[in-house]
């Protein structure tokens, strides 16, 4: 009986809860299953997001691109969600005085933005130029009420549709309306082809004389604070001379820690046309150097807006009509020169009330006695090619 009752196979209970999973070794095995599954799962997590936000060449391939930019497969969106826009750019707290588009309550994480959006941000910067030009003739004509701006942007027969087309077609940097400096790219593309700018997109039919992108590496993919180019000839010689290197630069040569344009340099280049108005809206520009070039039409009434301004060169071009009185607030400019063009009439009593009570330090027109009348000018030239100091009329 006991030898019986030994043979059987009894189950004892144990206090220790059963392991749903089994033993130790199975338990292993699942434990590493697990862990790859959840390996695998963060991978195509990360390789999804970068294929999404990742840099792009114009084949959409992520990380080809040099310049930055964001693919071709972002250009063009697939469907408009509703939103309210402002309709005129508000001031940007987060920098120095700088305006852009404001966006309320826009969450833009997946959003496609359209054509209309970029109207929405670019439509109240634009102006048309108040001096006769052929190719805005139909657009002066309006009356106020009845210009669509709109309208401007999209003709290619104008420098403002020409820049508009570049930003929304052809620019590998591919901002969208949100971005903070759509409008200063769209200024700078602006003030390229206002000048007489052409690029390989213009066919030969179509060239105006003027200079070319590659003189100042304009229209690229990069930022336009690089938009900027050194001669060859030029760093040789500074190698030899030991001089500061700015003054052989071209183009876009300054910007600010908040990559706003600060200083454009483009004497010397052959540009024809006329300044836009819209060259307000870069606000922290210091420096605007366009010496002996063909520009032509009238000061912009706009330069009187841009109140960081310290260098104005508009010396050996075509610019003609009266000087405007519009630089009272200008109080940093230190040095404005506006000889050797057609100007008339009598120098502004804005900028002798800055030779007198603010910075400005030198002050050059053809007032030697014809046309200009200026009793505040540091110096006088003749119109050709002579200047001399005109101490008397210095102010001190």
């Amino acid at each position: 009986m006991v030898t019986s009752f030994n043979s059987l196979e009894v189950e004892i209970p144990s206090s220790r809860p059963q392991n749903p999973y089994g033993n130790g070794s199975q338990n292993g095995s699942a434990s590493n299953a697990r862990l790859y599954f959840m390996l695998c799962l963060i991978f195509f997590t990360i390789y999804g997001l970068f294929n999404l936000i990742g840099p792009g060449d114009s084949t959409g391939t992520a990380g080809s691109d040099a310049s930055g930019g964001w693919g071709i497969e972002h250009n063009h969106a697939i469907e408009h969600h509703e939103t309210t826009f402002v309709t005129a750019p508000q001031k940007d707290s987060t920098s120095s005085g700088y305006y852009a588009p404001y966006y309320p309550a826009l969450n833009t994480k997946g959003y496609e933005f359209t054509e209309e959006d970029f109207m929405q941000a670019l439509v109240p910067i634009v102006s048309v130029p108040s001096h006769a030009r052929p190719e805005y003739d139909k657009y002066q004509k309006y009356e106020k009420e009845l210009f669509d701006p709109a309208d401007l942007l999209t003709d290619k027969n104008t420098p403002h549709g020409m820049a508009y087309d570049f930003i929304m077609n052809r620019d590998t940097r591919n901002l969208k309306p949100e971005d903070p400096q759509l409008i200063q790219r769209y200024v700078v593309t602006l003030l390229f082809y206002a000048t007489g700018g052409h690029d390989d997109n213009d066919s030969v039919e179509t060239l105006r004389g003027g200079w070319d992108s590659d003189m100042a590496h304009f229209l690229t993919g990069l930022h336009e604070c690089h938009w900027v180019k050194k001669s060859l000839g030029d760093a040789f010689w500074e190698l030899l001379s030991m001089e500061d290197g700015d003054d052989s630069k071209v183009g876009i040569t300054r910007c600010n820690d908040e990559m706003e344009v600060t200083e454009i340099r483009l004497a010397n280049l052959n540009l024809v046309g006329f300044i836009p108005d819209e060259i307000k809206w870069l606000s922290g520009l210091q420096s605007l150097d366009v010496q002996n070039n063909h520009i032509a039409g009238p000061i912009p009434e706009s330069l009187g807006e841009l109140d960081e301004l310290k260098y104005l060169s508009l010396d050996g071009n075509n610019f003609s009509g009266t000087i405007p009185d519009v630089f009272d607030d200008l109080t940093n400019l230190e040095r404005a020169y506006l000889n050797f063009n057609d100007f008339n009439g009598a120098m502004p009593p804005s900028l002798c009330t800055l030779r007198h009570e603010a910075s400005l330090v030198d002050l050059w027109s053809d007032c030697g006695g014809y046309p200009i009348t200026c009793t505040c000018c540091t110096v006088c030239c003749d119109f050709v090619a002579e200047c001399d100091a005109m101490e008397s009329q210095n102010g001190d």
